[in-house]
């Protein structure tokens, strides 16, 4: 597996070892679920950002093409 090594700032550190030791977890486990949610939530921010962009389609015409 890939290694990255970045510098953490203390406190934050600080607050991995905690939540890590009183839950019996991995800092690699709980480092790399963080960083997927991050990246997933960031891709579904660009698609809401790309959606509201348009092209917009009124309600009228979205009723006149369904087979209703």
């Amino acid at each position: 597996m890939p290694k990255i090594t970045l510098p953490i700032e203390p406190e934050l550190k600080s607050l991995l070892e905690s939540h890590c030791e009183a839950r019996g977890l991995k800092q690699q486990r709980v480092i790399n679920a963080a960083l997927a949610a991050y990246l997933e939530d960031a891709e579904d921010l660009a698609l809401v950002e790309e959606r509201r962009a348009g092209p917009w389609v009124s309600w009228e015409e979205l009723k006149a093409g369904l087979d209703l």
